[in-house]
């Protein structure tokens, strides 16, 4: 940008060659730009032209010196490179810009973390974000992402599948984060997850009644439950869940059991299903843990936080389903080392800690606690600490599971039955 709009003057000094000497310098021809290399031209006599060209990434410095024997009339060429990073003026240096892709519309999620690794990096992060379809536009446009953080690791799976990300080879990565979170052959790892859980009245609902997700398609909760739409990444995921670890038919009895129990038609987002426990159009609502401190911190929102509790499912049997966030790489490859270094930096221990203060989510790192609103969840179920019993369900399980959903979903009439 600004970088290509001057260049260092290149004198000849004391003790110059006798053919720089002799004839004075032409004007200094002006540079040309490809990507993100400066070439420039000097004529510094008719006997001899040097042509610097300067990697803008590196600071690294290339000078080709063309020379003609005056007695042989014969064109020699002089090839020198040195690493003159101290040497060249900062207006040589070309920000980078890295291409992000993301179904994490709320860019106040990662726009904290970003702003960290471009003020450590140098980097500007540029992002597409979008709310459905992100593994079809990774189909369409393999290469115009460098980086893909998801809301859903099975969207990971999948476009892992179909041959869109690039192996993550990164010892700090496979350090930092458990097995248990990274994706089949290194492909993606699990940054972040957060629990699906059930929301319920305190007013109307002892926690005493609730034990399990499949408990919630018995009659006694006929026209209790609230939900967001069946469809939705979410439910998709959570009841993919419910396929791998249920079995197919257990699945469907399940969802349709949901289905078959709900106060009103599938609408809004998690937080509507709250307000509609709040208002008293239902009791119950299947949500993400983090909507409880974050409801709590918005005043229009605190009083439908204080009349809901959250109840861990199935503690005393396999343990709660979690939903899980993902990074990975593509496979576009101008910016493979700079987009390493993003999956690397998220985690690290500042971009955890961050992840925790500004989503609530729970880190993948062992040693980066809780955040303090999300101690207190399930405290009246006995939980401590907000540490809870997961049914981990492995990513690879996983595979082919949202299309089972997907056709669950639509067979049991979830949206449109009611």
């Amino acid at each position: 940008m600004g970088a290509f709009g001057r260049r260092a003057p290149w004198p000849a000094t004391e003790g110059s060659a006798p053919w720089q000497e002799a004839v004075p310098r032409s004007p200094q021809l002006p540079p040309k730009t490809w990507g993100s290399t400066l070439e420039s031209t000097v004529l510094v006599g008719h006997r001899c032209l040097v042509r610097p060209r300067v990697d803008a990434m590196s600071n690294h410095v290339e000078v080709t010196m063309s020379l003609r024997s005056p007695s042989r009339g014969k064109l020699i060429t002089l090839l020198l490179a040195a690493a003159l990073t101290a040497a060249l003026p900062a207006a040589a240096q070309q920000q980078r810009v890295l291409r992000l892709i993301s179904d994490r519309t709320d860019q106040g999620t990662l726009r904290p973390i970003l702003d960290a690794f471009e003020q450590a990096s140098g980097a500007k992060v540029e992002g597409v974000f979008m709310d459905q379809g992100l593994v079809n536009r990774l189909e369409s446009r393999p290469t115009e992402a460098d980086v893909v953080i998801t809301k859903d690791a099975e969207l990971m799976e999948i476009a892992a599948e179909r041959g869109l990300l690039a192996r993550l080879e990164s010892p700090r990565i496979k350090a930092a984060v458990p097995a248990q979170f990274v994706g089949t052959n290194d492909m993606f790892y699990v940054d972040a997850y957060r629990a699906r859980v059930i929301f319920y009245s305190r007013e109307r609902v002892k926690p005493s009644e609730l034990s399990t997700y499949a408990d919630l398609a018995s009659p006694k909760w006929k026209g209790r439950i609230c939900i967001r739409s069946g469809s939705h990444d979410y439910n998709l995921a959570l009841f993919g869940q419910f396929i791998a670890s249920y079995g197919e038919d257990e699945a469907r009895r399940v969802i349709g059991g949901i289905a078959a129990n709900l106060a009103r038609k599938p609408q809004g987002n998690d937080r509507e299903q709250a307000r509609g426990i709040h208002e008293g159009k239902c009791d119950v609502a299947l949500m993400n843990t983090y909507y409880h401190p974050l409801m709590q911190g918005n005043p229009a929102q605190k009083a439908w936080a204080d009349s809901v509790g959250v109840f861990f499912p199935d503690q005393a049997g396999k343990g709660t389903f979690i939903m899980r966030s993902a990074v990975g790489v593509t496979k576009a490859k101008g910016n493979r080392d700079l987009a390493l270094q993003l999956a690397e930096f998220m985690v690290s221990r500042e971009a955890q800690e961050l992840m925790v203060n500004r989503t609530r989510q729970y880190s993948v790192l062992p040693d980066v606690p809780v955040h303090p609103q999300m101690v207190s969840l399930g405290a009246e179920q006995g939980l401590t600490d907000g540490r809870f019993k997961m049914d981990f369900v492995p990513l690879a399980a996983l595979a082919g599971k949202r299309e089972v959903a997907i056709r669950l979903v639509d067979s049991v009439g979830f949206d449109s039955g009611f």
